[in-house]
Protein backbone atom coordinates (compact mmCIF):
# COMPACT_ATOMS: atom_id res chain seq x y z
CA UNK A 1 0.00 0.00 0.00
CA UNK A 2 1.35 2.97 -0.81
CA UNK A 3 0.70 6.27 1.20
CA UNK A 4 2.21 10.05 0.64
CA UNK A 5 3.17 11.71 4.11
CA UNK A 6 4.36 14.90 3.45
CA UNK A 7 7.63 14.09 6.20
CA UNK A 8 8.76 11.45 7.46
CA UNK A 9 11.20 11.29 10.99
CA UNK A 10 12.95 8.05 11.52
CA UNK A 11 13.44 7.24 14.99
CA UNK A 12 12.06 8.41 18.38
CA UNK A 13 14.47 9.46 19.89
CA UNK A 14 14.53 12.68 21.72
CA UNK A 15 15.48 15.13 18.55
CA UNK A 16 13.11 12.71 16.60
CA UNK A 17 10.12 14.02 19.06
CA UNK A 18 11.13 17.13 19.57
CA UNK A 19 10.78 17.82 15.81
CA UNK A 20 7.66 16.42 15.82
CA UNK A 21 6.50 18.45 18.21
CA UNK A 22 7.60 21.77 15.93
CA UNK A 23 5.69 20.22 12.78
CA UNK A 24 2.72 19.40 14.63
CA UNK A 25 2.50 23.01 16.47
CA UNK A 26 3.05 24.15 12.28
CA UNK A 27 0.12 21.76 11.62
CA UNK A 28 2.20 20.04 9.30
CA UNK A 29 1.36 16.46 8.52
CA UNK A 30 3.82 13.50 9.14
CA UNK A 31 4.96 10.35 10.87
CA UNK A 32 7.86 9.63 13.37
CA UNK A 33 8.79 5.77 12.56
CA UNK A 34 10.18 3.69 15.12
CA UNK A 35 11.84 0.32 15.16
CA UNK A 36 11.35 -0.69 18.72
CA UNK A 37 8.06 -1.82 20.34
CA UNK A 38 7.70 1.38 22.27
CA UNK A 39 8.42 4.70 22.10
CA UNK A 40 11.82 5.98 24.02
CA UNK A 41 13.60 2.72 23.16
CA UNK A 42 16.80 3.50 24.60
CA UNK A 43 15.77 4.46 27.81
CA UNK A 44 13.55 1.42 28.58
CA UNK A 45 15.61 -1.14 27.35
CA UNK A 46 19.35 0.32 26.90
CA UNK A 47 19.86 1.80 30.54
CA UNK A 48 20.55 -0.08 33.78
CA UNK A 49 18.22 0.38 36.13
CA UNK A 50 19.47 2.54 38.43
CA UNK A 51 20.15 5.13 35.90
CA UNK A 52 19.83 8.85 36.51
CA UNK A 53 20.01 11.49 34.82
CA UNK A 54 23.22 13.48 35.01
CA UNK A 55 22.08 17.18 34.57
CA UNK A 56 19.66 18.74 36.68
CA UNK A 57 15.75 18.32 36.38
CA UNK A 58 15.86 22.06 35.39
CA UNK A 59 17.80 21.81 32.61
CA UNK A 60 14.84 19.40 30.92
CA UNK A 61 13.92 20.99 27.87
CA UNK A 62 11.63 19.35 25.50
CA UNK A 63 9.91 21.99 23.23
CA UNK A 64 6.86 22.81 25.53
CA UNK A 65 7.34 20.79 28.26
CA UNK A 66 10.47 22.19 30.61
CA UNK A 67 10.12 20.13 33.72
CA UNK A 68 7.67 21.73 36.21
CA UNK A 69 8.02 19.35 39.23
CA UNK A 70 9.05 20.40 42.58
CA UNK A 71 12.45 19.46 42.50
CA UNK A 72 14.36 21.42 40.08
CA UNK A 73 18.36 20.59 41.57
CA UNK A 74 17.31 16.75 41.44
CA UNK A 75 17.83 13.91 38.74
CA UNK A 76 15.00 12.06 37.22
CA UNK A 77 15.53 8.39 38.03
CA UNK A 78 15.09 6.12 34.36
CA UNK A 79 11.29 5.34 35.21
CA UNK A 80 10.92 8.88 35.82
CA UNK A 81 12.36 9.85 31.95
CA UNK A 82 10.72 7.17 30.27
CA UNK A 83 7.18 9.00 31.81
CA UNK A 84 8.21 12.27 30.79
CA UNK A 85 8.93 11.16 27.37
CA UNK A 86 5.80 8.93 27.04
CA UNK A 87 3.87 11.91 28.49
CA UNK A 88 5.07 14.11 26.14
CA UNK A 89 4.09 11.86 22.80
CA UNK A 90 0.86 11.31 24.80
CA UNK A 91 0.15 15.39 25.68
CA UNK A 92 1.11 16.74 21.99
CA UNK A 93 -0.80 13.85 20.39
CA UNK A 94 2.53 12.74 18.24
CA UNK A 95 1.94 10.29 15.31
CA UNK A 96 4.49 7.77 16.72
CA UNK A 97 4.74 5.02 14.78
CA UNK A 98 6.43 1.81 16.64
CA UNK A 99 7.48 -1.46 15.58
CA UNK A 100 8.03 -0.06 12.31
CA UNK A 101 11.66 -1.37 10.28
CA UNK A 102 12.71 1.56 8.08
CA UNK A 103 14.79 -0.13 5.25
CA UNK A 104 15.68 3.37 2.45
CA UNK A 105 15.09 6.32 2.12
CA UNK A 106 15.53 7.27 -1.51
CA UNK A 107 14.42 10.26 -4.24
CA UNK A 108 11.96 8.94 -6.82
CA UNK A 109 11.30 11.21 -9.25
CA UNK A 110 11.25 14.26 -7.40
CA UNK A 111 9.70 12.59 -4.02
CA UNK A 112 11.05 11.18 -1.09
CA UNK A 113 10.03 7.57 -0.59
CA UNK A 114 10.33 5.76 2.18
CA UNK A 115 10.48 1.91 2.65
CA UNK A 116 9.54 -0.29 5.80
CA UNK A 117 7.76 -2.78 7.58
CA UNK A 118 5.63 -2.80 10.69
CA UNK A 119 5.20 -5.48 12.46
CA UNK A 120 2.23 -7.07 13.11
CA UNK A 121 1.34 -6.36 16.69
Amino acid sequence: MLQKIDTVIVGDGQAGLAISYYLTQEGREHVVLERAPAAANAWRNQRWDSFTLVTSNFQVRMPGAEYSRNDPYGFMSLAEVIEYLDNFVERFRLPVLCGVEVFSVEKVGGQICCTYKREEL
